[in-house]
């Protein structure tokens, strides 16, 4: 019961920001990150690297007990510069981030994000996370302000999690910014080897505004590759596709992924995420040497 209600609390508050009337969509409601986006942007039951924030602030502890930092770069649609550095560590059950998104178009627009993140364990329910953002933007003149997000990560069964995630539920920005609201869930099959999600983004009215499917397989333990399929408002005729790969030395992973759009464009997108943890692991016991047989008498 106890489990029940905390959910019930959660999705509430989740729910709250549909009432407000909001008028557009912020550039990095899309999220970044070539891990997420070669899946598709399936990401907001995973969202297990750096670019967490962007998809799920619960995802700030999957890390386990840890410290990061991560970075991804993108030129989307092949026109708009965007970066992201993010950097953080988790530990008994909390988590702690701040990041910073940049995306400009030209003299026109720009739009910068400093992104606080908080993230705590639920006991065996589950994650819960928030971000507090400051928000800057440049249109025809200056506009600033703050929002939140709010994001939950619950362990079905250790093969499958569902996530929900609220974006921008409010912000003090004079000219205000639309909620989006994501429901997701992620699997694990073949040993954890295959991974697959889905995803469904909501408007602030709950109408669909992108499916999005993707499916990772791990190659050798080192590398996966990864593919994915977004259906904008359901209109599967109008489906894109996306593509990718990444690599994993001890603590550093590099991951690159193509969006396939044509409409507004095509985008290349590289991330990395680097965990310390793995340099301060203690080293393996050697394994001793084994006893001489005795000498025949």
């Amino acid at each position: 019961m106890k489990r029940l209600a905390i959910a019930a609390i959660l999705l509430g508050a989740l729910a709250l920001g549909a009432w407000a009337q909001y008028q557009r969509p912020l550039v990095f409601q899309g999220g970044l990150g070539a891990k997420a986006l070669g899946m598709g942007g399936a990401f907001s039951a995973l969202a297990d690297d750096g670019t967490a924030a962007l998809w799920n602030p619960a995802g700030i502890l999957a890390f386990g007990e840890n410290v990061w930092i991560g970075g991804a770069t993108s030129q989307l649609f092949g026109m708009v510069p965007y970066q992201y550095v993010s950097g953080g560590f988790s530990f008994a059950g909390y988590g702690i981030g701040l990041a910073w998104a940049n995306a400009t178009a030209g003299d026109f627009y720009t739009a910068n994000a400093f992104i606080g993140t908080v993230g705590v364990k639920l006991g065996e329910f589950g994650w819960v996370g928030a971000n507090l953002k400051y928000l800057l933007e440049k249109i025809t003149k200056d506009y600033s302000g703050f929002g939140f997000d709010l994001g939950l990560i619950v362990p079905v069964l250790p093969e499958l999690a569902l996530a929900v995630v609220a974006k921008d539920l409010g912000t003090t920005l004079a000219q205000p910014v639309t909620p989006v609201y994501v429901v997701g869930a992620a699997g694990k099959l073949l040993e954890g080897a295959l991974k697959v999600g889905a995803d469904v983004e909501l408007s602030s009215t709950f109408a669909v505004k992108n499916l999005r499917l993707g499916l990772e397989f791990a190659l050798i333990e080192n590398l996966a590759v990864r593919a994915g399929l977004v259906a904008p408002e359901l209109k599967f005729e109008e489906y894109y596709v996306t593509v990718g790969a990444g690599f994993a030395l001890g603590g550093l992973s590099v991951d690159a992924a193509y969006v396939l759009a044509k409409n507004p464009g095509e985008s290349l997108v590289l991330s990395a995420t680097f965990l310390f943890g793995e340099l301060f692991k203690p080293a393996p016991a050697p394994t001793p040497a084994p006893a001489p047989a005795p000498r025949p008498r």
